[in-house]
Order: structure tokens, then C-alpha cells, then sequence
């Protein structure tokens, strides 16, 4: 077979055994070229093949030791030339991606080779008779026929085109798409190391989604598909459910799935750190009872949250307790200012005399006559005993509320702060 046609056959045989390990020789120019190379490979043992001729010095050792279609047409030129790529791989960081390109383009060579009047000797050197497809010579290649070269050019080429999607998506990706349904894309998901985009077209009852997205989390009954903002969920058993497309393509960002430990963070710092952000799985505790902005009305100290988008706490909710804690002073100090006022009614008659006393004392200031100064003694003197002798009652109630008060002014009751584990999904941005 001629270098045209196993260039052309290398990159269709390549492109569809190199899907199935969802690998796209197209993605990278250095895939194409070392397709192409493979593909050639074998004929290094022949000094006017287009290999031969760019290692003319190696080409021309190979064809005088053991000629052509000898060693670098075997098996065992494969698997070596296979498990030397792979050992650079490990070694030396190499992507992955080309030894198992480098072993189907070869690989390829040999098959078209194959099927060629002369065969190959395929477990060369322990046997060296030549292998064949089909047995029968009628259906075999002649090498340089023009006639039958092209024809197999043309469909080499033909195929090279309308495979485009298939090399692009690989195989089992393609497969998926084709059944349009959740169970498919489930899987899709669970075996792609990279972002899918997911086209989707699909009416739960009256209603029709409809649009782009990023395929972001699957579980094995569940899709997560986040588009405009918002999150979308599939179940495999959704009542009312009619698919009309669900289709994904492969995207080079990679998914990240992050955990972090939190501790007394404030609303506004936990917000911020939920913006924007796919939370797969999170518990969450707060000091107060607090809420979110998707359920409001459920107050509550611990959160357990899956598979949610852009989530915030209600920060209202902190003006609520402050609320609280006025109205709680509040009560206080009018039980306070109660207490107060019937201490004053049960020593009602100490505080008048005292008040006399004080009056009697002030008329010692002024202009008084013997008599009246006389009579102004006497009567400080007998009020002063009466004073002196009472016994004011208590009310032990004043000191309890004066330290309730102290206590609830001093109390941080408004700072809320939260703390938990929290998992989430995380999605390179496109370069």
C-alpha cells in the first residue's frame, strides 16, 4: 500500500480506535504528527519510502540486515515501540495520549499491509510466513494499482471528514448523545475527567427547558446541569419527563471538587465564599438560629445542603435579633423602674420624714427668734431619732434586674458566625 494511503487510512484507523479511549487525535497538532509518523514507522526498513528516505542511514541498515516487511512489520515492532513510548511517558511527563496513538497508527500500517497480495510476517522472526487478510487473493490489495489505490484513498478521505464529530467527541461520548436520554448522560459524566457543555431541549408536563449549560455533577440518578445562573436537576425517573436533546461535548477545563473546613465565619464572609459556587455537599452550623434566602421562613442552627447554586444566608435576619434584644431591655427596664416606684410607695413615710428633717435643718439658715430656734432644735432632734431608728425595706428584685440589664447590653447577641464542612464543585476558567 502506498504512504498516501496509509497517512489517510492511519488517521481514519487511529481516529476511531483512539475515541474509544476518548482521545482526539485532531486536538493537538503533535497527535496529528505522531499519527502520521506511526503510520509511516514500519516502512523505516525500506530506503524509498518516504521514512526511509528521512532516515536514509537507519532505513539503509534495516533493508541490508533483514530487508523489507521483516522486523518493523511485526507484532513484536508494535508492543516494543509501544512500551518504549509508554516508559517516556511515566518518566518523563510525557501526555499520555501518545503511546496509545503511537500503537494504533502502527498497528494500522500493519493491517493495511496485510491485506496486500504479499501479507506480512507478522511474528517475525519466530515464524516468518506471511500473514494475510482475507485468505482468499482475489479480495486483496495489489500494491500500486492505481486504480485501487485511489479508490481507497477516496474512501480514506471520505470517511476522514464525515468522522469529524466522532474523532472530536469519541466514541462512547457519541454512543451517549445518540440515545438522548439521562441514564446515558450519567454516564457520560462519570466518565469524563473534563467539563462537558450539554445542549438540552426537554419539557417536564406544560413546562420546556430549553438552552446551554455546563454539565456540572451527576449521581447515578441524577443530572446537574447549571445554565443562566441556575441550576437545573434531571432525574432518571422524573414524572412528566420528555427528552428532545440532551447533547454533550468535551471541553479541555478540568473539575475540581474542593473541601474546606470553616470556623466562626461571619454572614457576610460565609456569602461571599458561597457566591457563584456549586455546593455538592455541606453542613453548616450557626450560633442563632438563622435562614436562606431560598427558604426564609425556616429559621434553624444546622444546615445540611446538597447540590445547590449561589447560596446566601439571610442577613435580616441579624437585624431580627437585634430587634429582640431592644425589646428584652426594654421589658427590664420597666420592671425595673416598677420595682423602683413601689419601693418608694413601701417607705412612703421615711422619705417624708426625711423631707421634714431636711426642711427643719434649712430653717436653721434664716433669721429666727429665740423661741422658734428652740422649737426648730427640738424638732430636728426628735426626727433624727425617728430616722435613725427606722428600718427602709428592701427589694432584692431591683439588684436581679439591674444585672439582667448589664448582662443582656453587654451580650454579643447580633454577631451570628458559622462553622461546618463544606464540598464544592469548582470549574476551570476558559483560557
Amino acid at each position: 500500500m502506498t504512504a498516501p494511503n496509509h497517512i489517510t487510512g492511519g488517521i481514519v484507523f487511529t481516529g476511531l480506535f483512539c475515541s474509544f479511549f476518548s482521545v482526539n487525535i485532531f486536538a493537538n497538532p503533535l497527535f496529528i504528527s505522531i499519527t502520521i509518523i506511526g503510520s509511516l514507522l514500519p516502512d523505516i526498513d525500506h530506503t524509498k519510502s518516504w521514512i526511509g528516505k528521512s532516515v536514509y542511514p537507519i532505513a539503509k541498515w534495516l533493508s541490508r540486515n533483514y530487508g523489507h516487511r521483516t522486523i518493523t512489520h511485526s507484532i513484536f515492532f508494535l508492543i516494543g515501540i509501544f512500551l518504549i513510548s509508554l516508559f517516556i511517558e511515566k518518566n518523563f511527563r510525557v501526555d499520555y495520549s501518545i503511546s496509545t496513538i503511537l500503537f494504533f497508527s502502527i498497528l494500522s500500517h500493519l493491517i493495511f499491509d496485510m491485506v496486500t497480495l504479499a501479507g506480512i510476517p507478522l511474528f517475525y522472526p519466530f515464524y516468518k510466513n506471511p500473514c494475510v487478510l482475507p485468505a482468499n487473493p482475489e479480495m486483496r490489495i495489489r500494491s500500486g494499482n492505481i486504480r485501487q489505490e485511489g479508490i481507497i484513498l477516496f474512501m480514506f478521505c471520505f470517511l476522514t471528514f464525515f468522522m469529524q464529530d466522532l474523532f472530536a467527541n469519541g466514541f462512547w461520548s457519541t454512543i451517549n448523545n445518540n440515545f438522548n436520554d439521562v441514564k446515558h448522560q450519567i454516564k457520560e459524566y462519570q466518565k469524563s475527567p473534563n467539563a462537558l457543555n450539554i445542549d438540552y431541549d426537554y419539557n417536564i408536563y406544560q413546562t420546556n427547558y430549553k438552552g446551554k449549560g455546563t454539565y456540572i455533577r451527576a449521581s447515578d440518578t441524577e443530572m446537574f446541569i447549571l445554565s443562566q445562573d441556575k441550576v437545573l436537576s434531571l432525574k432518571k425517573d422524573t414524572p412528566g419527563l420528555k427528552v428532545t436533546l440532551l447533547k454533550t461535548s468535551k471541553t479541555n477545563r478540568k473539575i475540581h471538587e474542593n473541601k474546606i473546613e470553616i470556623n466562626d465565619l461571619k454572614e457576610l464572609e460565609l456569602n461571599n465564599l458561597l457566591k457563584n459556587k456549586f455546593i455538592a455537599a455541606a453542613t453548616i452550623y450557626s450560633n442563632f438560629g438563622t435562614a436562606l434566602t431560598i427558604n426564609p421562613l425556616e429559621v434553624k442552627k444546622k444546615f445540611i445542603i446538597e447540590n445547590k447554586y449561589n447560596l446566601a444566608f439571610i442577613s435580616h435576619v441579624q437585624d431580627t435579633l437585634f430587634e429582640k434584644k431592644e425589646k428584652i431591655i426594654a421589658d427590664l427596664e420597666l420592671k425595673l423602674k416598677s420595682e423602683e416606684n413601689q419601693l418608694i410607695n413601701d417607705n412612703k413615710s421615711y422619705y417624708l420624714d426625711l423631707a421634714v428633717l431636711q426642711e427643719e435643718k434649712n430653717k436653721l439658715k434664716s433669721d429666727l427668734s429665740n423661741y422658734e430656734l428652740n422649737e426648730t432644735k427640738k424638732n430636728i432632734i426628735e426626727l433624727e431619732k425617728k430616722v435613725e431608728n427606722y428600718k427602709p425595706k428592701i427589694n432584692l428584685m431591683i439588684a436581679e434586674y439591674k444585672r439582667q440589664l448589664q448582662k443582656i447590653k453587654n451580650d454579643q447577641i447580633g454577631n451570628i458566625t458559622y462553622s461546618g464542612q463544606i464540598t464544592y464543585i469548582e470549574i476551570e476558567k476558559r483560557k
